[in-house]
């Protein structure tokens, strides 16, 4: 796997997780790194350009920040479905003979 999709993946799993970066300690992650199969060499190199995607310096251009997707569901606000009235004149049925 190489180091782009490896990054991908990682960037995917943390907004997917709706977690900030800096709340995800270091471990975990390089645990995922240790499942994914990286070299334990490419560890620092990868969570120092993670942070640099999540964390960015003030002088830089956040512009780049505007294509990370909101997964958030915020379907639970539904609208409600009104239904008519039941009309008062329903049919009348004979009830006696």
């Amino acid at each position: 796997m190489d180091t782009k999709k490896i990054i991908n993946s990682m960037i995917d799993a943390v907004v997917a997780s709706q977690k900030k970066f800096v709340e995800i300690p270091q471990n975990v992650i390089f645990s995922f790194f240790d499942k994914e199969g990286v070299p334990r060499n490419m560890w620092n190199n990868l969570y120092a350009q993670l942070q640099d995607k999540f964390e960015p310096k003030a002088k830089e251009d956040r512009k780049h920040l505007s294509s990370v997707v909101d997964y958030s569901d915020s379907s639970h606000n539904q609208v409600k479905v009104r239904e008519p009235r039941k009309s008062v004149f329903s049919e009348i049925t004979k009830i006696a003979g």
